[in-house]
């Protein structure tokens, strides 16, 4: 494996305490913390508030499709397989990889700004904040492993973005690579597939909630 692809892994590794401790602040900080972005989105007028709202989105949409596609030509086999290998040790799909796992964590952690300034209309309680949390550290975690899972798991993330104006095929897609991802599962459990099973079981259970 090339020196700088087993910097990047061990980059992943060592940030996994401080991104636990980002993303506890971000299930524990209340809606109250963020009132200056409610104060901010009442004084937009309504017209500027919609134009600000619909580029906020299409812009989210176009980045996530760009990741979602290069996820797919970087990291997916050429062979349909249930098992897979994995592509971390190649640098585009590790750079692609990295990439995705950090606009996830930088657009969680700006909308919830971008939520109630923009009435974006997300639900906002702390289960969703868990959810979305959990998921986002199993993906952290997989990157850091080499599990296919995190790839499953950002394809799911960026495709939920991207399809976000389209709810029936966001819902369709996302159920495909939920199947999948518990096809691989059953398949690691089962000792038919390389893998970590704690971490597919987990890459499961986030992704029944998500």
């Amino acid at each position: 494996m090339d020196a700088s692809v087993s910097r990047m892994l061990r980059l992943f590794r060592l940030s996994v305490p401080p991104l636990f401790f980002l993303l506890a602040c971000y299930v524990l900080l209340g809606e109250h913390v963020f009132g200056l972005a409610y104060v901010v989105g009442k004084r937009l007028k309504p017209r500027m508030r919609a134009t600000l709202r619909g580029l906020y989105r299409l812009g989210s949409a176009v980045v996530a499709l760009f990741m979602h596609v290069y996820l797919w030509y970087a990291c997916a086999d050429d062979e349909t397989s249930l098992c897979p290998p994995t592509r971390f040790g190649e640098r585009n799909c590790l750079a692609i990889t990295s990439v995705s796992a950090l606009y996830c964590g930088v657009t969680l952690l700006a909308e919830r700004w971008a939520n109630p300034m923009l009435e974006l209309g997300q639900p906002t309680g702390l289960r969703v904040r868990v959810c979305a949390a959990a998921g986002l550290m199993i993906t952290w975690i997989t990157i850091a492993d080499q599990q296919l899972c995190a790839h499953l798991l950002l394809l799911l993330f960026t495709a939920r973005r991207t399809l976000v104006l389209f709810p029936r095929v966001d819902y369709l897609y996302a159920l495909c690579i939920k199947f999948y991802t518990m096809i691989h599962m059953s398949r690691i459990l089962s000792h038919r597939c390389d893998g970590i099973p704690k971490l597919a079981v987990a890459t499961v259970a986030s992704m029944s909630v998500l």
